[in-house]
């Protein structure tokens, strides 16, 4: 699960700041995500919480690993993906 924490953080606030960012987003501390990616401390239920509240088209993901886009579940690299193809797409015409 710290992985797709991970993933989260870098696709929604990803940067210099990240963990500031995160703080600001979600009300968790902002060492508490540092030391979740440094892997020096385990994914807390308040963070479970907390992406689930402010992104809950991630909520399924987070905890399963698994997308299920049919019900709105999806995941923050399909959506880089769609993302970028956009971007791409944008360039091209």
């Amino acid at each position: 699960m710290r992985d797709r924490v991970e993933e989260l953080i870098d696709f929604v606030a990803g940067g210099h700041r990240r963990f500031k960012r995160m703080e600001e987003l979600t009300g968790v501390k902002s060492d508490s995500w540092k030391n979740t990616c440094r892997n020096q401390q385990r994914v807390t239920q308040e963070m479970v919480e907390a992406i689930g509240a402010v992104w809950p088209q991630y909520a399924y993901w987070l905890v399963t690993g698994k997308t299920d886009e049919e019900h709105g579940h999806t995941s923050p690299i399909r959506d880089r993906i769609a993302r970028d193809l956009e971007k791409i797409k944008g360039t091209e015409q």
